[in-house]
């Protein structure tokens, strides 16, 4: 009776082994049950993109308006008007601050169902590589478009100092800057901006500079539906190439007729330059009166020496006391030389000799005298 009751009174025993083995097996049983899940997202389509821009545009001009018309109640309507570039990248800087900086969608982001991820690590960006998309996309702009600026209203009051400077290299940097400067903003502008859009059509992955240069892209975090495309802007993308390629065409013949015209312009004043000098010298050797060609100095050279000396003193110009050279007559009939009674007549319209009156146009040349 003993017995039976002290084995009825004590418990059942379990093995402890038997017991974290069952467990063991049921668990690896409900895994291998449940499948594991794993969250994929499409990127985001262009469409969607573009969208999103547009909306955070909209909202950032409203958010413009506002920030201007407090200024213009706590500054003035002239403070205003100075700074309102400054007032609208405060704006910009806010309304991306309060979202990106922050850790959260922007406005047009949540609207379109899209979010940002880092291509490198397919995470949400970190806070250094927000806060540089914020600074690439809205401070970057500002900074390179008040330097540019600047340095053009330096460069028109540092002409003169440069030309005075004995620093060649520093002159040469300066003057290659301020020459190609805006060459090279245009290049930007027209190649680099468009070519970037063009490549944003056919891939889709980034819209703006700024997010190219961070890694940052955009993942569609709405389900799709079966019946839902996703439509791409490819002919988009080939139209910007086409007129890329045409532009580029464009400006490539124009470069090379610039190019064939300065040539034309640099052999063109080589041969001027050689003329000049071959005028020169046959004006050294010729008379510079425009009537010698008429006379033959040889022969009158020759006729003179023959003469007696009354007739000497008689060919001699009544001016020069010398030997007339392209005897010259004047209406009232004295001959002098053209030199001498042409230089007479710009001071007096009269005679030398008789003192009557006496132009330029009125002398007459004499031809073999």
């Amino acid at each position: 009776m003993s017995a039976t009751n002290s084995s009825s009174s004590n418990p059942p025993t379990l093995d402890s082994s038997a017991a974290v083995s069952n467990v063991g097996a049921t668990e690896s049983r409900s895994r291998a049950a449940a499948p594991t899940m794993q969250l994929q997202f499409p990127p985001g389509a262009p469409p969607d993109i573009i969208r999103a821009n547009q909306k955070d545009v909209y909202y950032q001009n409203t958010l413009q308006e506002q920030m201007t018309e407090v200024a213009q109640r706590f500054l003035g309507t002239r403070r205003q008007h100075q700074y309102q570039k400054e007032i609208n990248v405060f704006s910009d800087f806010c309304y991306y601050g309060l979202t990106t900086i922050l850790g959260s969608q922007t406005l047009g982001e949540e609207y379109c169902d899209i979010a940002q991820i880092n291509v490198h690590s397919n995470t949400y960006p970190g806070m250094i590589r927000r806060m540089a998309l914020v600074f690439c996309h809205v401070l970057l702009p500002y900074f390179y478009g008040r330097g540019f600026m600047e340095f053009r209203k330096r460069n028109r009051h540092q002409t003169r100092e440069r030309k005075q400077s004995d620093n060649k290299l520093l002159n040469s940097l300066q003057t290659f800057a301020a020459k190609h400067m805006e060459n090279i903003q245009d290049f930007f502008k027209k190649y680099v901006h468009m070519g970037h859009l063009a490549i944003f059509y056919f891939v889709g992955s980034y819209y703006s500079m700024s997010k190219r240069i961070t890694g940052i892209r955009y993942i569609f975090t709405r389900r799709l539906e079966t019946h839902e495309e996703r439509a791409g802007y490819e002919v988009l993308g080939l139209l910007i190439s086409l007129q890329l390629f045409i532009q580029g065409f464009i400006s490539l013949r124009r470069y090379i007729e610039e190019r064939q015209e300065l040539a034309k312009l640099q052999s063109s004043a080589v041969e001027e330059k050689e003329h000049e000098v071959n005028v020169v010298e046959e004006k050294k050797v010729v008379d510079e009166d425009d009537y010698s060609f008429m006379f033959d100095d040889e022969a009158s050279s020759e006729s003179e020496e023959e003469l007696s000396y009354e007739q000497m003193q008689a060919l001699k110009c009544a001016l020069c006391l010398e030997p007339r050279k392209v005897t010259t007559a004047t209406p009232c009939g004295h001959l002098f030389c053209w030199d001498c009674v042409v230089e007479w007549c710009h001071n007096k319209s009269e005679c030398p000799l008789c003192r009557s009156s006496v132009n330029v146009s009125h002398l007459i040349p004499l031809a073999n005298f």
